[in-house]
């Protein structure tokens, strides 16, 4: 019988890709985690993953940071009066952490995310809908926090095509800042 040969080789290749691991990867917008994989509907974190306890809790602007005890802090925020709404999407070691839009307001509106995530070396990628893009190397230690401030900035050139400042470059861009200390707004 055709259809029993061929249930046969769908079964054994099913069976296969369980007995090997076979991983799965993740685009932004899809319902599963990268760092998780789904078994009949249900999801199970992956062991082997160097971030295998990798969870995000969000503390948006005007909330309380008392609670922001993860071993790593995000802090973001739009700078930008020249480009006052950006998308900005973030991802550590290939991990969502957060695709949202960022508003200017009166450059003090910041959001945390608090990442739990394995100690040791990791990359933050962060980028924006106009083109900026920034990664950045961070090496985590057993039982301390540690703070990335990322700050979005966007410079339009003046009329005469000059820049306002020496340090300014015209375009999107972002500034990274990383301590061991958590770092507050005035």
């Amino acid at each position: 019988m055709r259809c029993g040969r061929a249930f046969r080789a769908v079964a054994l290749a099913g069976a296969l890709a369980l007995l090997t691991g076979c991983e799965t990867t993740q685009s932004a917008g899809t319902s599963t985690p990268a760092g998780e994989t789904t078994v009949d509907g249900a999801l199970s974190t992956r062991s082997q993953s160097p971030t295998a306890d990798f969870t995000v809790r969000v503390f948006p602007p005007g909330e309380s940071w008392a609670e922001a005890v993860q071993p790593l802090i995000v802090r973001v925020s739009n700078q930008a009066f020249d480009h006052p709404d950006v998308q900005l999407s973030a991802s550590l070691d290939g991990e969502f952490i957060f695709d949202q839009a960022f508003n200017v307001e009166d450059q003090h509106s910041v959001t945390l995310f608090g990442v739990n995530v394995a100690p040791g070396p990791h990359l933050l990628t962060v980028v924006s809908d106009t083109g900026a893009k920034v990664e950045q190397a961070l090496d985590l230690t057993e039982g301390e926090q540690q703070w990335v401030v990322v700050d979005y900035w966007y410079f339009d050139p003046g009329p005469t095509g000059q820049q306002r400042g020496e340090e300014e470059t015209p375009g999107p861009s972002f500034q990274v800042f990383v301590s061991d200390q958590p770092v507050y707004i005035d």
